[in-house]
């Protein structure tokens, strides 16, 4: 029974690469989920049950053709319906067994019950319920955790989420948690949770230490224009690291919540989905055939469906904070026109050479390009320095817009097209960064590596900076940003501090009322 309108049970299942199929060691078939709570509307039990009977319709949708599927962050249980979550179990969670922990709750052993009758890997998340080394007044700890079935639906693996974003009844564990699992297609996965892709611990570390090249992400993500919308990042984090991603999202486009996909490191996205033009998320099950590793194996169909191309936006997006902070010089909209330019911030040169025409008599968009080495702070003692040159749009003149969608709509009006477009940047060596690709279409999709050149090039003789280049390949009129993104995980940049925390709190503001009843209770 329907509880409200969040509550309506819509599954959806895109075959994205061909008829999916399991594994023959080429590949393997993975599946995320674009998911919409049910978090209003009933009680605590009621909106479980919502959530839970929506999963298991997806694992059952998938007909047993996946080898692995993924569940978004916080869109199952709440703080107020906790369970245990062992470590590892040597049996299936399916069934009870002596010495289980009394508090492993039925939904749990549900979501193991249909792994093993789905014959599937399967990551989900939920508020844990824990007991273990030193607890609150409350009598025990509760973690923001990811837990891995295995076919069988014995649990192959935890991770319990380190770097935390407005989760004020969460706790962290002493030091960051490595979480991997090896599967029996022969591939070994590690996996993190949302706000963790933006450190260096624990998804970098996977990278760089672990060597792991499948990773998985569970995620409830507010995006943010014009560098960190949520299928943004994530392709661009796949690409720089040149890693198989599988990135499940929450759904909640109200609340500036969705992004899902499915990205093959350099080759980009193979399937993926951002809700921007309707009010209520998706419940739907992305599937695509996966290279196992090193293999230059694509499936047959990879076209990109951009959903909600020339329709209204109405996914709540956050603004860059301090954008006007950064060193810019504005487009003239003069039909016809090219330019080159050097702009310098801090330690951080860029050059960029471009030409564009107008497709008519007044652009939706204004155009700067920018240069900014800031801090950035996100939450408590949480900082990285970000080092970033680009183009980006603006709504008018003032380099304040930029980063605000004109008019709320995609893809719409009259626009510029850029006829060529090329950016280089000297970006500072540090043992701990990363450097990436940035794009994002009016579509609010990144650009796949079909339509840009992007390359990382030491310099020999310069121990100091490494140089990096970014190009497109054919003319293009819907850009809202292409730049070249350095997280520097380790460093807090000089002009940082309280004014930079005013920012990002002036630019959430809006969205107060709406996410924290999502994120305190729901996460």
């Amino acid at each position: 029974m329907c509880l409200n309108r969040w509550l309506v049970v819509c599954v959806a299942v895109v075959h994205l690469a061909g008829r999916p199929v399991r594994g023959d060691g080429d590949f393997y078939t993975a599946g995320v989920a674009e998911f919409r709570p049910a978090v209003l509307g009933g009680s605590s039990e009621q909106l479980l049950e919502e959530n839970l009977s929506a999963y298991l319709e997806l694992i059952a949708a998938a007909n047993g053709t996946s080898d692995i599927l993924v569940f978004p962050e916080a869109t199952l249980n709440s703080v107020l319906k906790l369970t245990a979550v062992p470590e590892q179990t040597e049996n299936s969670l399916c069934e009870k067994h002596d010495g289980d922990d009394p508090h492993v709750a039925e939904f749990l052993r549900r979501l193991a019950c249909a792994a093993r009758s789905a014959h599937t890997y399967l990551v989900v998340n939920v508020k844990e319920r824990s007991e273990e080394g030193s607890v609150p007044s409350r009598g025990y700890n509760i973690y923001n955790t990811n837990v891995v079935f295995d076919r069988n639906g014995a649990v192959v693996s935890r991770y319990r989420k380190w770097n935390l974003y407005l989760e004020p009844l969460t706790n962290r564990t002493k030091s960051a948690e490595l979480a991997i699992f090896r599967t029996d297609f022969g591939v070994t996965f590690g996996h993190f949770i949302c706000f963790d892709m933006l450190f260096y611990s624990p998804a970098q570390e996977l990278v760089e230490r672990l060597s792991i090249r499948h990773l998985i992400v569970t995620k409830m993500f507010n995006s943010e224009l014009p560098f960190l919308t949520a299928t943004q990042l994530q392709q661009g984090w796949a690409w720089a690291n040149n890693v198989t991603l599988l990135a499940a999202g929450a759904s909640m486009p109200l609340a500036g919540i969705s992004g899902s996909g499915i990205y093959a490191g350099q080759q980009g996205a193979l399937t993926r989905i951002m809700v921007s033009n309707q009010t209520e998320g998706q419940r739907q099950l992305l599937l695509a055939q996966v290279p196992t590793g090193g293999s230059p194996w694509m499936p047959t169909n990879t076209t990109i469906r951009n959903e909600g191309d020339g329709a209204a936006v109405l996914l709540k997006l956050l603004q860059q904070p301090d954008i006007g902070n950064f060193s810019t010089w504005a487009l003239p909209l003069v039909n016809g026109s090219s330019a080159s330019k050097r702009l310098c911030q801090a330690d951080l040169c860029c050059d960029f050479r471009l030409s564009w025409s107008l497709l008519g008599a007044q652009s939706e968009y204004h155009y700067r390009l920018g240069v900014s080495v800031a801090e950035r702070r996100y939450e408590e003692e949480q900082y990285s320095s970000i080092r970033v040159c680009g183009l980006f749009a603006c709504r008018d003149g003032s380099p304040e817009s930029c980063g605000l969608l004109s008019n709320q709509t995609v893809g719409g009006g009259e626009g510029v097209e850029f006829t060529s477009l090329w950016i280089s940047g000297e970006f500072v060596k540090r043992e701990r960064r990363l450097l990436m690709p940035n794009t994002l279409a009016s579509s609010l999709y990144a650009l796949q590596p079909s339509e840009v050149a992007w390359t990382l090039q030491e310099v020999p003789g310069n121990d100091t900076h490494t140089h990096t280049e970014l190009e497109l390949l054919q003319p293009h009129r819907h850009l809202l940003t292409f730049a070249l993104y350095g997280n520097y995980f380790d460093e807090f940049a000089s002009n940082g501090g309280a004014r930079t925390e005013a920012a990002v709190w002036r630019g959430m503001l809006m969205m107060w009322l709406l996410t924290m009843v999502i994120h305190i209770l729901w996460k």
